[in-house]
């Protein structure tokens, strides 16, 4: 009880202190879906409606656009299962918001996840009436988690992921933490690493935990998937080498643009795809193409039909289509200063020959799987990428030989939606 009543007081004074940069964030990156207002316990009418009509519906949380995936086809999986099961699914940031309203079954309802306010998580949880809360990876919110306990709504938490970092400071703060990891009915962990670290928050405790792997070798590869080839061919030189630089951070584009520049002097027929992480950033990373002289096209849902060096890609949710048609992939925010990394499953998922750099961190057990079947390319700066794309491109034989052996990766770790949903109906 002191510990919520602590936690409330702490929580509402941390937010009034973030307002301003909250409100910030919210404006650059704009509602790309959806009604944001929910976020405070505001529902249109419509939506009350809709919500009402759902009988003891599943609620799934997914926090942004890589949790989303995973739990589309998470979503996708149980329905093929059970088609009748409903389900209510949560995003927190306007991107995964964006991409779940595209992607989703149209019985599944999309809604904005609650600030962990007390009477938000109240008014939430007397709308929905769910009789099984599943929250993806890592996503503790106090309120949400007590209330709907204490509501005798299941709890689970799936495909969880906790780096050294996160499992210092829940550690450290066990005794708070605990109670709330304990609430759950049941933990799956995407490492025996990721289960080890859990266990020395909960202790020995009736929770039950155990290792599933990582859900994003589970991803369903064409949802919504469009062919992008008609687009390529009005573009880039016949048979062009199609280099695709996915979910780029600042920093990232200017090493890429560089690295293409040299490139190009050596293989004229090789077209560069820039995939920026956040859309927003576009006319920025416009400047630092016109820096680098390069002719560029910009993107955005529309028929393209001229030459060009660069396509700028400024839509939302579209990524994926472009892997499809890629020869290499560079995934982004593993370089030029940036850590944590992006997922280099979507690219395995078509046998793509996949180049990241080293700061790969929220994504450690994947990248050990994949050195360890040579399925991909780690490099450490700018000048081996060169070097190593330059490669690539002269030796098919490697960049097919990585290709395949990433498609192979994938089919061999599949399978962990499948041990969550079992898990989940005997639990």
């Amino acid at each position: 009880m002191i510990n919520s009543i602590l936690y409330n007081m702490i929580f509402h004074l941390l937010f009034i202190l973030y307002l301003p940069f909250f409100i910030h964030k919210l404006f650059k990156r704009g509602i790309q879906g959806g009604d944001y207002g929910e976020r405070f316990g505001i529902f249109s009418k419509n939506k009350i409606k809709a919500l009402a009509e759902k009988s003891s519906p599943v609620w799934i949380h997914a926090v942004s656009v890589g949790e989303v995936i995973a739990a589309l086809s998470f979503i996708s999986l149980w329905k093929e299962k059970d088609p009748e099961i409903e389900i209510i699914l949560s995003t927190t940031t306007t991107t995964g918001q964006a991409i779940a309203l595209k992607k989703v079954p149209e019985d599944v309802i999309v809604i904005f996840s609650p600030l962990d306010f007390l009477w938000v998580v109240k008014r939430f949880l007397k709308l929905i009436k769910p009789k099984l809360l599943i929250i993806f990876e890592v996503e503790i919110w106090p309120n949400l988690i007590r209330q709907s306990s204490l509501k005798g709504i299941r709890l689970a938490l799936v495909n969880c992921r906790m780096s050294d970092s996160s499992s210092r400071g829940y550690s450290r703060h066990r005794w708070f933490f605990k109670t709330l990891f304990n609430s759950f009915d049941l933990i799956c962990t995407q490492s025996e690493d990721d289960t080890m670290r859990v266990r020395n928050i909960t202790g020995e405790t009736g929770t039950l935990i155990k290792t599933c792997n990582t859900m994003k070798f589970d991803q369903v590869p064409n949802l919504n998937a469009e062919d992008k080839s008609e687009i390529i061919k009005s573009l880039f030189d016949k048979n062009a080498l199609i280099l695709v630089a996915a979910s780029t951070h600042p920093g990232e584009e200017a090493m890429i643009l560089n690295v293409y520049t040299q490139i190009k002097k050596k293989h004229n027929k090789i077209g560069l795809i820039l995939v920026p992480r956040h859309c927003e950033r576009t006319p920025q990373i416009e400047n630092i193409i016109k820096d680098a002289n390069l002719s560029y096209l910009k993107y955005e849902g529309d028929s393209l039909n001229r030459k060009t060096d660069v396509l700028l890609i400024n839509t939302t949710g579209e990524l994926i289509n472009f892997f499809a048609i890629s020869d290499i992939v560079y995934v982004g925010k593993s370089m030029a200063g940036n850590k944590g990394g992006h997922n280099i499953i979507e690219p395995a998922l078509f046998s793509k020959t996949i180049i990241h750099g080293p700061e790969m961190q929220n994504f450690r057990l994947v990248v050990d799987i994949f050195q360890k079947n040579e399925a991909s390319i780690e490099v450490k700066d700018e000048r081996e990428l060169t070097k190593k794309i330059d490669s690539l491109i002269q030796k098919p034989s490697l960049r097919k030989k990585y290709a395949l052996n990433a498609g192979k990766v994938v089919k061999q770790n599949k399978g962990a939606i499948n041990k969550t949903l079992q898990l989940l109906f005997n639990n």
